[in-house]
């Protein structure tokens, strides 16, 4: 009945060129609009989507000699380039090879061939597939460094401000952080005296002076585009400013510019560099600022004697080069890509970009420890065509030692599963850890009577996916790793904390593990906690404690339901507990359950906050203290903007000294910060 069904379908359907460019466009504009948290490339795109039918429609038909990705038995190496024509090469398809074919894969001998699938796009970013068979004639129609983690909201100063004197405070709120001794960049940042902000395209400089509090300045940018969205680093008298900027001759930029901020009330811009590339993530070590950009390479156009078309491009103040041919990195196995991932280093006085290196393929997530940069790239696999179980991704992970705005690169490894965000990565001791979920899938083999093709069957069952913990040493040669935690379920956050790591699973409870990874070549599982709910982030929170935000859920369905606040007790490592929690009634929604840097967390102020939406969709801050009876609500401030469910990602909430003060686009609101009563609002 099956292969009559079969049959009768694959007569009816018939080539059809227009649907498939429509498809393909419709592919590219959905990972267009989610190219800020996690861009990709074309192809990628389509070997994502193939490999995620697996999971929602349990089955998938695979011909031979199609689809096919990195083996699951051939990791990834990487070389310096000799020369631009070498990069040349491998980046410009054959003269009889479309686009489409390197997206979807060779079709091998002319016959019948899966060539497409229509993917259908929900408004919640999960994605539905509905596989299509179609028909193909004959003719072809159709180094080492130890890091150490960061605690969230330490109110060691941010910056020594040239500018500072006596009445400057040393007691305000920081950037949430992974690593200790790397800044992380932030729409927010203050130096105890003044807080900057900076939004759209427009810098707004604040006097913080509780109920003094003014503007004293705004700057417009000089950024080609309508609607910006940048970060900043703050050091001394410097306000470093990353901006997208021009988009001409199909790139991307993103601008480094430099303000002098020794006079707040009229910053001066000193130096401006560019870097090609969509912007991915920036880190502060030192005196440097390392920058992370995925930069695609438009192939139609390229030209042979113009590497500047093929290669990606720098601009320190007016002087523009391409990336030297010997500070880019291919692959071996010279696999097809158009996408590069862009490194710069620029000083964080002048602008001046100290050094550059480039790897071919992009990046999703990285990690920055105070002397290495980890690199991390999910890629979609097949068996080779043969039968077998095997992880249906992969993450290529690449280390490169930074030192002193130099950059070099290590080495190439692989670990099997995704991450989902830089917490999941983490250097300790020379050795470098990983938290993944591992998605298993089952091929086999299967002929028809009616084709003389042979099709692969790739199955995904219900309980196909886990946790596992993976150790590489500095060359990411495999140490040790922890498989098959948690069958049935996907890692949802991870807080390492030295020789211990914490990890949260779900599906329809919350296991957080501890693990002991003091012993690389032996981590073992310490202790399991079940608990209703899941913790999207997890902070240390004080001696023996760590504090996890996330949402509940229901224990018998899974479905989730409002924020969660939980405080674990992790004094003794095997033998976790959730001392208290709190769920948030009637707030299903905030930006710090996706972004680490606007949620404000000090242990040394006793403050939890964070912007959330309530049932009516209008947007509170809300503030809590933890105290050994559980969670407090001290305050549930009014965000004066009206802002929408979207539009809270630009509010962040920070204390100095005495004061409290909640910036957001259209409000800066200032709060005693004992009875969280307003003193001020400075009008703009």
């Amino acid at each position: 009945m099956f292969e009559q069904n079969y049959k009768d379908a694959m007569d009816k359907i018939t080539p059809d060129a227009d649907e498939r460019d429509r498809i393909l466009d419709k592919i590219i504009l959905k990972e267009e609009l989610k190219s800020r948290k996690n861009p990709a490339i074309p192809w990628r795109i389509a070997f994502a989507c193939v490999a995620a039918l697996a999971i929602i429609l349990g089955v998938v038909f695979v011909p031979r000699d199609s689809f096919k990705t990195t083996s699951n038995n051939a990791p990834k190496t990487l070389q310096v380039s000799k020369s631009y024509n070498e990069i040349y090469k491998l980046i410009k398809p054959q003269d009889d090879t479309s686009l489409w074919d390197y997206i979807i894969g060779d079709t091998g001998v002319k016959k019948k061939k899966v060539i497409k699938s229509h993917v259908l796009f929900a408004q919640d970013d999960e994605a539905e597939f509905i596989i299509e068979e179609a028909v193909e004639d004959d003719e072809g129609n159709a180094e080492t460094n130890t890091s150490g983690t960061a605690a969230p909201g330490d109110t060691s100063s941010e910056n020594t401000n040239a500018n500072a004197n006596e009445n400057e405070s040393d007691d305000f709120s920081t950037t949430t952080e992974q690593v200790e001794g790397v800044r992380e960049a932030d729409i927010v940042k203050t130096d105890g005296k003044y807080i900057y902000y900076l939004i759209d395209n427009e810098l707004r400089i604040f006097k913080a002076d509780g109920e003094k509090s003014l503007l004293v300045s705004k700057t417009e940018l000089k950024a080609d585009v309508d609607e910006v969205y940048g970060d900043m680093f703050l050091k001394d008298d410097r306000l470093i400013l990353l901006q997208p900027d021009d988009y001409t001759n199909d790139c991307n930029f993103i601008s480094v510019y430099i303000y002098d901020i020794s006079d707040p009330a009229k910053p001066k811009e000193i130096a401006t560099s560019k870097q090609e590339g969509v912007y991915n993530s920036s880190r502060m070590v030192g005196d440097y600022i390392y920058l992370v950009s995925n930069s695609d390479i438009n192939i139609s156009e390229i030209d042979k004697d113009d590497p500047t078309t093929f290669v990606p491009v720098t601009e320190t103040n007016g002087v523009c080069e391409a990336v030297p041919a010997d500070s880019i990195y291919r692959y071996n196995q010279d696999e097809y890509t158009n996408q590069y991932t862009v490194i710069g280093a620029f000083n964080y006085k002048d602008g001046e970009m100290s050094d550059t290196a480039s790897l071919l393929g992009g990046t999703e997530n990285i990690y920055c420890s105070q002397g290495n940069i980890i690199l991390a790239d999910t890629t979609y696999n097949d068996n080779d065509n043969v039968e077998g179980s095997y992880s249906q991704s992969n993450t290529t992970v690449s280390r490169l030692e930074i030192k002193g705005g130099q950059i070099e690169y290590k080495a190439t490894g692989e670990v099997e599963g995704t991450l989902e965000n830089q917490f999941y990565i983490d250097e300790h001791n020379g050795y470098f850890r990983f938290v993944t979920t591992v998605t298993m899938v089952t091929q086999t083999e299967k002929s028809f009577d009616n084709s003389d093709e042979v099709y692969y069957i790739v199955e995904s069952f219900g309980d196909n996916t886990s946790a596992r913990l993976t150790v590489l040493d500095q060359n990411l040669k495999k140490t040790g790793e922890i498989k098959d935690l948690a069958k049935g379920e996907r890692v949802y956050s991870v807080r390492f904390m030295g020789d211990i790591a914490y990890f949260v699973t779900f599906r329809q409870t919350d296991p957080l593990f501890s693990a002991d990874l003091s012993d690389p070549k032996n981590p073992k599982i310490l202790g399991e906690l079940k608990i209703p709910g899941f913790s999207e982030y997890m902070y240390p929170y004080g001696d023996g404690l760590l504090l996890g935000f996330g949402r509940d859920a229901d224990e018998s369905t899974g479905i989730t339901r409002d924020i969660k606040l939980s405080m674990f007790n992790i004094t003794d490592p095997a033998n976790v507990t959730e001392d208290d929690k709190t769920v948030i009634g009637g707030y299903a929604y905030s930006p710090a359950l996706s972004d680490h840097k606007s949620m404000l967390v000090s242990p040394d102020k006793n403050l939890i906050g964070f912007a959330a939406t309530d049932n009516y969709n209008s947007v509170k801050y809300l503030i809590y203290t933890y105290t050994g009876n559980g969670f407090d609500r001290v305050a549930t401030l009014e965000i004066e903007d009206g802002y929408n469910y979207y539009a809270m990602t630009d509010v962040r909430g920070l204390f100095i000294n005495n004061s409290f003060y909640v910036v957001s686009k259209n409000a800066f609101q200032v709060y005693d910060i004992n009875t969280f009563l307003q003193v001020n609002s400075v009008e703009f």
